[in-house]
Parts: C-alpha cells; structure tokens; sequence
C-alpha cells in the first residue's frame, strides 16, 4: 500500500511538473540551458518533448526533431540533427492549444509532449502550434538565404542560418544538395519581424523533364484529363525536331500539376513531360500560343538577366528576348523560373515574335550546366599492379583533354570501391571480384570523379575524334549526320560523311556528367565520340 502512495505521488508530481513546463513556455522565455535541464528530467520518467517533423495517423507514429530533447527554443544551441520516431494507438488521448483534438490536427512543427506507458507507446500526446510548414519550390538558395516560390505563385525569402538542418528521406544532407526546383517544407516561427527556421525538408526529388514538345491543339478531354495534339515536335539539342507520329497524339496531364486548359482552346501547345513508372509521357508544364510567326532558335550564354523587366540578353546576339508565365524553362533537367537562371548559363532558346510586338518572346529555354563530361575525368594506362578490391595502379597515365591525350610519365593509383566501381570488359559488363593480377600488363580506361574510380574499361585504343548529331540509334550503335571529324596535324575539324557507327559493349557513354548507356542517347543528340582508328568503333561517346 505504501509502494502504491508513493507511486501515486510520484506520479501526480511529474504531471504538475509538466504542465508548469508547457505552461512556462507559453508565458516565459526558456534558456537552452533551463530547457535541456527540465527535458532530461522528463525525459528519465517516461515524457518526451519536441518538435513534430511527421505524424502519420494511419501508420500510427509521430517522429519528432531533437534526438537529445534539447534545441526546442530559437537561442539554443544544439543543432537539429537527430530523429525520434514513437508509435501510438488510433484511440489515445490527443490536445492541441489546449482543446481536444484528433491525431490528424498536429500539423508539422507543432512543440510535441508525449507520455510513455510502461512499453515504450505513446499513452498521452499534447502539442502547441509552435512552427508553421511552409511549402514550396525552391527558386534560390544562397549562403544565408532561401527564397520559395509558394504554391500561390508568389515569392518568399527567408534568412536561413548556416546551422539549420537539411534533410532528404530523413536522413541529414549538405545544403549545397539543394538546388533550383527542389520542393521543400520548412518549419518556420515568426515573433514579429524575426523569423526563426528550425528545418528544411525535400518532400521528394523531383523527376527529371523528360522532353519538351510542341505541336498543334486537336483538343482537350477534360472527363480523361488528356491533351491531343498533331504534327508534334521535340526540341532536342536547340532545335525542333518532328516526331515520327502520324496523326493525333494524346498526352495525359500529371497530377501534381493544377493548371488546366478552360474553355475552348487552338493554336499551338507547348509542354514539358516527365515520364511515368510505366514511361508514359505526363504534361508538368503547358502554355497555348499562336502559331509562330518569326520564331528563331539560339545556342548561346545568358549574358544578363532582368526578373523585373522579365527578358535576358545573350552573349553572342543582339537579340533582347522577353520571358512571360508561359515561358517553359528547364535546368539540369528540372523545371524552374527563367528568372532563377544565372549570368553565363549555356542556353538552347526557341523564340517567337508575336503579332504586334517587336520583341521576341521566349517560347522554351533549356540551360544544362551539366553538359558533357562535366566532372568526369577519363584516364588510360597501363596496369602495373593490383591490389584486389582496394586499389590498382598503372604504369603511366594520358588523360583526355579536348582533342588529345595529356600524357604522364608516373604512375598514377586508383581506389576500388567494391559499391562503386563497375568494370567493362569489351564483350559485356565484368565483375570486379574477379579483378586481380590477370590484369597486369592490360590498357584500360578510367572514369574517376572527385577521387572515386567509377569506372574501368578494357576497350581498345581510342584517338579518332569525330563530332556528329544523332539521327537514330541502330542495332549495333548510331548513325550521325553533320559528321565533323578533328586533323590531328592541321589541327582543325573537317567536314566528313555521314555514318553509322558500331558501339561495342564495352564503350563508354557518358551523358549530363554521368555515365550511361546508349539507349539514353536521343536522336538529335550532339556528341563527340573518339573511336578507334581501325575498327572506326566509337569507344567513347560524349552527349555535349
């Protein structure tokens, strides 16, 4: 009996103690040092305190930041680096302000206090509205700065300090992931002027713009939600290239984005697509314009750029190009505001000079800062040793540079990364298990980026340089129109015949700075491709 009064007492105490706590930080401003104080204590008897980063009702868990409890406060310093996640039962008693509520009104960045019963589930949960979600899409990011455009369609800044977490899929990232399309949720408290960010979460990595059409509006089935569209082209590579489909077209509109045609619609229709798990195309961009009058294609950098004035200058013509809403524009392969483009960006532009105006109106601007090999390194030498699974090491060493090999007379080592490395042998894909000292004495490439051997190839001897743009992809490789080939000893690119091109196995592709395979090549594609002066295989192919 005694046993039970003291429990009883005990359990009354740390009740009144935490209703003074929920109370104080209505009332009182909370140092970190108070704050991490009084958590621990609650912490020891089963009570838990945070802010709310998730709350999923149907799955029945609440995760909540602040691994240690400490940080709750805006002057505190401890860093928002951890996660709690605890798991609760559909009936249990929730609060919120004060009131009632039901497990579906905490909202994210709601302040958190939790009772645990003896087996470690949520018995109690009472939360105050503390942080507000915003949402939206990244348009820059900055040092100390985030500016959104919400989903209104309206801009917001917000100073953001450098110790604010950043998280994907729950796990902690380095801001410089962050990039210019991005949708986000961040958690922010306004007192008056002052805005305090507690954190930055990517809702999901978007899908990349998979294409960009245009073509002539047939008409829209809002009951399918479907566009249709005739004589459709792409624009692939600064140009608009017809697609060989007869007849109409139909394109379905993804559902993440709002905008629909009203009323009856014609001229011509202009969309960017992603594809889908089952690779059909889904509009995520439209905009209706008239059929074009004086349309003009460039291939330049972006030499200035008014937000204000909405239109851009480019390095290489006197052209003043103007932007408006319906201006598709794609980054990296993500969509995003012209504005959010940068001074010296390259740009592939469509342009058309609408009727009565003087200026030309950008109908699409694709900028790939990626283009090429982007931090790709592509070496050759000759293997001298090899230390399975950990590392190799060659003779000497040429590493392509433009139009040659840049040659080294050292030896050069090179990390295995079992998770990382692939290995390419000239019939296939290889296995780097097998790895070893079988291949002493063999010539291989190596594709390394930032010190981590991504790849290795046994492929043969490459030093043809050609330039070309795809027409199609065949069975065996390519063929290529506007064929250019280098002269080594003129130094010079020289016009050449239009060919087709054999592409072995273990040939290296590599497209927007990554490594690939050939299917990911689109006809219209321009590529650099270094072949072997014998076979004419191209063993390396470069999407610029």
């Amino acid at each position: 009996m005694e046993a039970y009064k003291l429990r009883y007492i005990k359990t009354t105490a740390v009740i009144i103690m935490l209703f003074c706590l929920i109370l104080s930080y209505q009332v009182v401003p909370v140092s970190a040092a108070g704050e991490a104080a009084s958590t621990s204590i609650l912490e020891g008897v089963g009570f838990i305190s945070g802010v709310v980063k998730e709350i999923n009702p149907s799955l029945g868990y609440i995760t909540l930041y602040h691994g240690d409890g400490s940080g709750v406060s805006p002057d505190a310093q401890d860093s928002l680096s951890r996660l709690r996640t605890f798991s609760f039962a559909y009936s249990i008693p929730v609060m919120r302000d004060g009131y009632q509520a039901a497990l579906e009104d905490i909202r994210p960045g709601d302040f958190a206090f939790i009772m645990l019963d003896q087996d470690g589930y949520i018995a109690r949960l009472s939360t105050r509205s503390y942080y507000e979600p915003v949402y939206g899409t990244v348009y820059m990011m900055s040092p100390a700065n985030l500016v959104l455009k919400l989903d209104d369609g309206t801009y917001r800044s917000i100073a953001v300090p450098a110790d604010v977490p950043v998280y994907r899929n729950d796990r902690p990232i380095s801001r410089s992931e962050v990039r210019e399309g991005d949708r986000v949720r961040i958690l922010v408290q306004i007192d008056g002027t002052s805005i305090h960010v507690a954190g930055i979460d990517l809702i999901k990595d978007p899908k990349p713009v998979s294409a960009i059409f245009r073509g002539n509006i047939e008409y829209y089935d809002d009951i399918n939600n479907r566009l249709a569209l005739s004589g459709i082209e792409e624009f692939v590579n600064g140009r608009w290239e017809y697609l060989p489909v007869m007849g109409i077209k139909t394109f379905a509109y993804n559902r993440d984005y709002k905008d629909r045609p009203s009323g009856r619609i014609s001229g011509m229709a202009y969309i960017a697509v992603q594809q889908d798990l089952l690779g059909e195309d889904s509009i995520v961009m439209a905009s209706f314009r008239s059929q074009p009058q004086y349309e003009m294609v460039f291939t330049d950098n972006i030499l200035a750029l008014s937000s204000t004035l909405k239109r851009l200058e480019l390095e290489n013509s006197s052209h003043m190009i103007g932007f408006d809403s319906g201006t598709i524009a794609v980054k990296d392969g993500r969509l995003v505001d012209v504005s959010s483009l940068d001074t010296m960006d390259p740009v592939q532009l469509s342009a058309d000079k609408p009727v009565g105006s003087n200026m030309l109106v950008g109908q699409v601007v694709v900028s790939n800062t990626r283009a090429g090999k982007g931090s790709l390194t592509i070496y050759r030498g000759r293997i001298k040793l090899v230390d399975p699974l950990k590392s190799f090491t060659v003779e000497s060493f040429a590493e392509l540079s433009g139009t040659g090999w840049s040659f080294s007379n050292t030896p050069k080592t090179f990390n295995i990364n079992p998770s990382v490395t692939r290995l390419l042998e000239n019939d296939g894909t290889g296995n780097m298990m097998n790895f070893d000292d079988s291949y002493i004495n063999q010539s291989v490439y190596i594709v390394e980026e930032g010190g981590k051997t991504l790849l290795v190839s046994t492929s043969p001897y490459a030093d043809v340089h050609s330039r070309g743009r795809v027409l199609s992809l065949t069975d065996s490789g390519l063929s290529l129109r506007e064929v250019m080939e280098y002269d080594n000893e003129s130094h010079i690119w020289e016009n050449a015949p239009n060919r087709d091109v054999a592409v072995p196995a273990g040939a290296i592709v590599i497209k927007d700075g990554s490594i690939t395979h050939l299917s990911s090549i689109r006809p219209g594609d321009n590529v650099h491709m270094v072949s072997n002066s014998a076979s004419h295989d191209g063993i390396i192919i470069i999407v610029e």
